[in-house]
Order: C-alpha cells, then sequence, then structure tokens
C-alpha cells in the first residue's frame, strides 16, 4: 500500500470516528437519561455484571439447597412415620396378646371357680354355711382379681393409647420412643409377674 493510500484511509477513519462522535454527542444531548445510563455502564459495567451473576449463582445454590432440604426433611418424615406405625403395630400386636392373657386367666378362673363350686355341691360332709362362706370367698376372690385385671387391663390401654396419641401428634426421636416402649414392655412383665 502506497503512503497516498495510508494516508486516505487514515482520513476516512477518521472521519468516521469524528462522525461517531458527533452521532454520540447528539444521543447524549438528546437523551440525558441515556447518557447516565451509558456512564453507568461504563463505570459499573462489569462489577454490575459480575455482581448479577454471583447472584444469580447464589439464588440457584440457594434452590439447590432447599430442594435437598425438603427431599431430606421429606425422606425423614416418611422414615419416622414408618417407625412410627411399625411401634404402633407392635403396640397393638401388645393389647391383643394382654387381652388374650387376661381373656385366658379369667377362663381359668372361672373354670377353677366352676371346679370348686361343683366339688362343694358334691361333698355332702359340709354345712349349708360353710358352702355359702366358701362361695362368697371364691365370688369376691374372683370377683378381686377380675378387678384387678381388668383395672391392668384398662390402665395398659389407656396408657397405650395415650402414647399411640402423643406419638402421633408429636415429633418424638428414636431413642425416646425406644425408651418409652422399653418402659411399658417392663410394667407389663412386672404385671404379669405380679
Amino acid at each position: 500500500m502506497s503512503k497516498k493510500d495510508e494516508h486516505e484511509t487514515n482520513q476516512e477513519a477518521e472521519q468516521a470516528i469524528n462522525e461517531d462522535s458527533i452521532k454520540n454527542e447528539e444521543n447524549l444531548t438528546a437523551n440525558p437519561a441515556s447518557e447516565l445510563d451509558q456512564l453507568r455502564n461504563i463505570v459499573f459495567g462489569a462489577a454490575k455484571t459480575e455482581l448479577e451473576t454471583h447472584i444469580e449463582q447464589l439464588r440457584q445454590e440457594m434452590q439447590i439447597s432447599f430442594e435437598l432440604s425438603a427431599k431430606k426433611l421429606q425422606q425423614e418424615m416418611s422414615e419416622m412415620q414408618t417407625a412410627l406405625e411399625e411401634h404402633v403395630s407392635k403396640l397393638d400386636q401388645r393389647i391383643a396378646w394382654v387381652d388374650g392373657q387376661h381373656d385366658e386367666r379369667s377362663t381359668k378362673l372361672n373354670t377353677y371357680a366352676d371346679q370348686i363350686a361343683t366339688e362343694l355341691e358334691m361333698s355332702s360332709s359340709s354345712s349349708q354355711q360353710q358352702d355359702e362362706e366358701i362361695q362368697k370367698r371364691l365370688d369376691n376372690e374372683i370377683e378381686l382379681l377380675t378387678n384387678k385385671f381388668t383395672k391392668q387391663h384398662n390402665q395398659t390401654i389407656d396408657l397405650l393409647n395415650q402414647v399411640k396419641k402423643d406419638l402421633n401428634t408429636s415429633k418424638t426421636d428414636r431413642k425416646t420412643l425406644a425408651r418409652l416402649l422399653a418402659t411399658v414392655a417392663s410394667n407389663l412383665e412386672t404385671d404379669e409377674d405380679n
């Protein structure tokens, strides 16, 4: 390229730059808000873009964190619900077993009372007064034992229903639940031994 061509190219470039400057000046004077925006963009453009990018990244991280927390909470709630249902099922089985034991003992007591009553009837050597006293004593003992077993049975059912209600309404951790079940089982075993 010759010097003349270079000179003409430089002049054309300068002219284009001058025209752009004139247009920019016209735009700036025509629109002061646009000028302010351009100045802000020049001064804060990179920082603003970086800040917006950082805010978007934080929003995405927070969204992911919230979703993970929600999933974890849902899973823990599901596990607690499953554990609670298992424990309630075990308590129901235990109540059914206690009911069966109560019925069995009541049947044995009634059978025993019937046997004694039959033996008393067959015994002709006893007097009528002795028979009445023995029968009365047996009836009282049967009633006392029946009342005792019924009371213990009702207390156990009330306690288990209260525990079931408490477990359904409160968020109890597994250790507390395990201690509670161990206490109930211990109480039931102590009652059975007595």
